[in-house]
């Protein structure tokens, strides 16, 4: 296993435990009244509790692609990729606990929000074009 698709591995195991742990928020909601002033808006909770569990899918399919097909993918990438599946989610998490956060670009949080969406672009989207090269690279060079 390489270190930087370990990190891969790592960071979707936080994302899952994160999943978990707003699952049990989310039967809070419907069962306590504290909890539901915590998560005065509980849409947003089931959004980041079901964006965790798609990043930590994410994560995981990446990274075993990465260990099965015995590829390095750029720092950068796994880094983007980080980023972006803690930062998305996060986003919902924050508008669950604080419904009037201005969500606008220019706005503190929108700011944040558009570099989450940045980097998650970046770093799946990077990850997908490295295997498809890799895929063909290989292909081609099995050919020729």
């Amino acid at each position: 296993m390489h270190a930087g698709t370990g990190i891969l591995a790592v960071v979707g195991s936080v994302c899952m435990t994160l999943a978990l742990a707003l699952a049990w928020c989310l039967a809070g909601v419907r069962s306590s009244r504290f909890v539901k002033r915590c998560f005065p808006n509980p849409q947003y909770l089931l959004k980041a509790h079901l964006d965790f569990l798609m990043m930590t899918g994410l994560l995981f399919v990446f990274f075993l692609v990465f260990e099965h097909l015995r590829l390095t993918p750029p720092i950068a990438i796994v880094v983007a990729m980080s980023a972006g599946s803690l930062g998305n989610p996060s986003g919902f998490l924050a508008l669950a606990l604080k419904p009037d956060l201005p969500q606008k670009p220019a706005t503190p949080f929108g700011s944040l929000m558009v570099l989450s969406f940045t980097a998650t672009t970046i770093g799946y989207g990077g990850a997908a074009w490295y295997v498809a090269h890799a895929i063909v690279h290989t292909a081609s060079s099995i050919r020729g």
